[in-house]
């Protein structure tokens, strides 16, 4: 495949997403769960409108737009602000996290017997996917408790996931195996790979808000625009390029850019940037959406059997349950224990970099087991978990987004634009 057939599948992806987006919007479905569904239609399971070769082509996209991402939950991390709420968010994430763990890996077991499987299980189910929620909280421009907690809760989430995830696979291995565990062999790489991760997004972010200190803030506010534009996408690339060339995580370095960024600039600056960012990401969204639903598998879920429901109904009650155990623990307040855990039921980026790991440690039947199950809980969580997180959302009251009208009602809403600016 040349480089002009991909970009007329690009184009396909792009514009078809777009019209299926807005066709969502208009049954009060998220535009989320509606790039979704096309891109399922468009790829294998349905249509086989975007092949297996297109597919491994758009990972380069997907992997760009993860990083914009995990850049803008970075820079809603200000550490004033994250002060006053740090006990409760720590105490939170590390309840939810921690059972979610412990009830899929037992009822794995429980119902399955391997107790490799279920490490392997409980260690994938804590990752949640940051792209849903921090798409979703910008298209409902949401502000309130509710969001303050989710958005620090969903970066920290996935410097537990990478420790969890590499303690649990380590056991499985040493049982399939029959080697030694290396528990601490282990626990050094995975907390290498956190601290090297946050290392050099620090080490960016302090060159981008240095630049900002004494460059960028003498130019006039187009000017201004464009140079944050530029150096935020030019930063968040090399870091993805650092993150698959030295293993690192593609959502800790970028995040750490946004974060250290955030905490050395002013409020205007604040808001140029992040305006900048949004409106060139809107695209981006759009493709990294479908091209997830391109690359899910109706046929896995067919095949995905008993441990595929076990894990899915655990994952979430571990994520529900213990976000509300996690918020009593921390004297949060009633609205912030209720609803939590239900903005991290999205899981994709990160599950699917544990797959890739546990395949390649499990080359044979095990590893395809492992992959069908998870591919399966994935599937069902990116379809529901947007819808789920913007009823939440807006039934709690935090969503600045007028309720729009259905497609067959007198009065018609008119679609949003795919990405709002940062207020």
């Amino acid at each position: 495949m040349d480089v002009f057939e991909l970009l007329l599948y690009l184009a396909i992806v792009l514009s078809v997403g777009y019209l299926f987006g807005k066709l969502a919007e208009r049954f009060r479905i998220p535009e989320i769960t509606g790039y979704l569904v096309v891109g399922v239609i468009l790829g294998p399971s349905v249509l086989g409108v975007i092949g297996e070769e297109a597919i491994s082509k758009f990972h380069i996209i997907s992997n760009v737009v993860l990083g914009i991402i995990a850049y803008q939950i970075g820079t809603e991390l200000w550490l004033p602000k994250l002060k006053k709420s740090g006990k409760m968010i720590l105490t939170i994430t590390t309840v939810q996290t921690v059972l979610t763990a412990v009830l899929v890996a037992g009822g794995v077991m429980l119902f399955d017997g391997r107790l490799w499987l279920a490490l392997v299980l409980g260690g994938i189910a804590v990752a949640t996917a940051p792209a849903p929620v921090m798409v979703m909280i910008k298209k409902l421009k949401a502000k309130g408790e509710i969001i303050d907690t989710v958005i620090p809760i969903v970066g920290i989430d996935d410097i537990f996931g990478v420790i969890i995830f590499a303690l649990l696979s380590s056991v499985a291995i040493g049982l399939v195996n029959g080697g030694d565990l290396s528990l601490g062999a282990s626990l050094i790489v995975s907390i290498e790979e956190v601290v090297l991760s946050i290392g050099v997004g620090v080490g960016f972010g302090g060159i981008l808000g240095l630049a900002s200190k004494y460059l960028i803030k003498h130019f006039d506010k187009q000017d201004k625009y464009v140079a944050y534009l530029t150096l935020s996408l030019s930063f968040i690339m090399a870091s993805v390029w650092i993150a698959h060339t030295f293993h690192l995580s593609m959502i800790l370095v970028p995040m750490a850019i946004g974060m250290t960024f955030t905490n050395m600039i002013p409020k205007e600056t604040f808001k140029i940037q992040g305006s900048a960012l949004s409106n060139f990401a809107g695209p981006l969204i759009i493709l990294f959406f479908t091209i997830a639903g391109i690359e899910l598998s109706l046929e896995v879920l067919m095949n995905a059997g008993l441990v595929a429901v076990i894990y899915i109904v655990l994952r979430a009650v571990g994520k529900i349950g213990g976000s509300y155990i996690g918020a009593r623990m921390s004297h949060a307040s009633k609205k912030v224990r209720n609803n939590v855990g239900l903005c991290l039921l999205p899981q994709s980026g990160v599950a699917i970099g544990m797959i890739v790991a546990v395949v390649a440690a499990f080359p044979g039947p095990e590893g395809q087991l492992v992959q069908t199950v998870v591919l399966a809980g994935i599937l069902i969580f990116e379809l529901t978990g947007p819808a789920i997180f913007k009823f939440t959302i807006e039934h709690a009251g935090e969503s600045r987004v007028e309720t729009q009208k259905p497609v067959f009602t007198e009065k018609r809403g008119v679609a949003s634009q795919a990405l709002q600016q940062q207020n």
